[in-house]
């Protein structure tokens, strides 16, 4: 464990495994945890679908980009996710993507550019490609998943993409004002669709 100054982190691969499970036990509240239904519903399998590929095209394209880039579970954000299994209204914030920028100037600025806008860029596009195949595909379960994985990845790509730090949309904004606007707008039509 380390502090950032936030708070406490907790690095790869734990960060992975304490980020599911809080995320597993906020979606089932306490009444679902021992349902195993609850664990093979298409709304559960979509969501750990979209959270995983987003924070997957954040890491990956920051190291294809040279730098290095890890998710790190953030401990007040784990038990913010955890506790908020217990009320009303879900919040999903358990860690994010640290990537550290080796320097400055017009190539590391498209490289962070890339880095924050492929985590919401990712949740369109499988919403994009689910929207059809919810239409042509066939049997309860595979259906559900396919309307599941349009409007969730939809929602999520939506709240990252606000211009309110820390999320994506913030940065996005800075960085690079007509893409930001281009995929806001993506993800609202999407949602709306959705």
């Amino acid at each position: 464990m380390r502090y950032s100054r936030w708070g406490r982190e907790i690095g790869e691969p734990a960060s992975w495994v304490l980020g599911l499970a809080a995320i597993t036990f906020a979606l089932a509240r306490p009444r679902n945890l021992l349902n195993p239904d609850f664990y093979k519903s298409p709304l559960m399998a979509s969501i750990i679908i979209a959270f995983v590929a987003h924070e997957l095209a954040h890491r990956q394209v920051s190291r294809a980009y040279g730098m290095r880039s890890e998710f790190v579970a953030y401990v007040p954000g784990l038990l913010l996710t955890l506790v908020s299994g217990f009320l009303p209204v879900v919040i999903l914030a358990p860690g994010y993507v640290r990537t550290y920028v080796w320097g400055v100037g017009p190539k590391y600025r498209r490289a962070m550019l890339a880095s924050v806008a492929s985590g919401p860029a990712t949740n369109i596009a499988i919403a994009i490609a689910s929207a059809p195949l919810a239409y042509i595909t066939r049997g309860p379960w595979l259906h559900g998943l396919m309307e599941s994985l349009v409007w969730v990845n939809a929602w999520i790509a939506f709240f990252n993409l606000l211009p309110f730090p820390p999320l994506d949309g913030s940065k996005i904004v800075q960085l690079d004002r007509r893409l930001w606007i281009a995929l806001f707008a993506l993800s609202l039509v999407l949602l709306v669709i959705a």
